[in-house]
């Protein structure tokens, strides 16, 4: 399993406030500022790296930072952020660390910052009213903080850190899929549209990429019928850390009209149409299209891979 690490300095609370952010999406993760970067920080595979942006410089506290730690930081992966007021100044600034640092930086990230006027000290009011009055921009308070721009670079950071796996062959990890799914028959459906979530325990089929789900109705379809993206969990009891065993699946939820389908999915759980036309209700067939299937299984770790694999269809 990668271990992300999420070093920062902050001025003022809004790097922090992202690194915070970054953190909760990138777990397993811990959060640094440089200054308390010690020995116990050295045993991660992907490290994250946020300083705010003033007058035209990262912090000198992270400055420091990257020139005593360049050896260890060259066997890393990397992804470089800043806050900052202005986009293309924090570009700039980012590019220049990332030349400093080779080729083992994967991505930069430029969020916005905040400027809250009666916050500074002395010294950077003064470089502050200079900054401004070079760059024309106007001398108040400014927010451009965003938590959603953090958690859509912190969302991408993900898929980043998934192609450092270390990866079982496809065709062996969807072996691996397929007979965890075909050894299972209860999954968790989540569903979610405007102002509704819901998570349902239900039976399943697996057969060739889709799961097949039997249903009576419900409040689920309210969200399916405005919210086709599903995520569906199927797993083992919790034991303990050596022995996780599990799966997140993302995909699309397709409720099945067509009679020669929903009669094999039928046949397919033991089932005939006679005794479905017997009941007194209509059930319902919802197919659920497998697209990325994320399985956590501490028996590949014992095989030399990343306990986490993720697979897409």
């Amino acid at each position: 399993m990668i271990k992300t690490l999420i070093l920062y300095e902050s001025r003022y609370g809004s790097t922090w406030e992202a690194a915070n952010i970054i953190s909760l999406i990138l777990g397993p993760s811990r959060r640094y500022p440089v200054s308390r970067f010690g020995e116990g920080c050295r045993d991660f595979d992907f490290i994250v790296i946020g300083t705010p942006i003033y007058n035209g410089k990262i912090h000198p506290k992270l400055q420091i930072f990257l020139d005593n730690e360049r050896e260890w930081l060259d066997e890393k992966s990397i992804a470089l952020f800043c806050t900052c007021l202005n986009g293309s100044e924090g570009l700039r600034v980012l590019r220049e660390v990332e030349d400093s640092l080779g080729g083992n930086v994967l991505e930069l990230g430029v969020l916005g910052g905040r400027l809250e006027m009666d916050r500074l000290n002395d010294r950077d009011y003064e470089a502050l009213k200079e900054y401004i009055s070079r760059e024309g921009l106007p001398s108040q308070g400014m927010d451009l903080f965003s938590d959603k721009e953090v958690m859509e670079w912190a969302l991408r950071l993900i898929d980043i850190r998934d192609g450092l796996l270390d990866e079982l062959p496809v065709p062996e990890l969807r072996k691996e899929v397929e007979e965890f799914l075909k050894q299972h028959n209860t999954c968790t459906l989540a569903t979610s549209s405007q102002g509704r979530v819901r998570a349902t325990p239900l039976e399943y089929n697996y057969h060739q990429g889709h799961l097949y789900i039997l249903s009576e109705g419900g409040r689920k379809f309210a969200n399916l019928l405005s919210n086709s993206r599903v995520s569906v969990a199927v797993y083992e009891d919790y034991t303990d850390m050596n022995n996780l065993l599990g799966m997140q699946i993302t995909g699309q939820a397709i409720m099945v009209e067509e009679l020669g389908e929903y009669q094999q999915a039928i046949e397919m759980k033991g089932l005939s149409m006679d005794y479905i036309r017997s009941l007194p209700l209509d059930l319902k067939l919802i197919r659920v299209d497998l697209e990325k299937v994320e399985f956590l299984n501490s028996k590949f770790e014992k095989d030399g891979y990343s306990a986490r694999q993720v697979l897409k269809f």
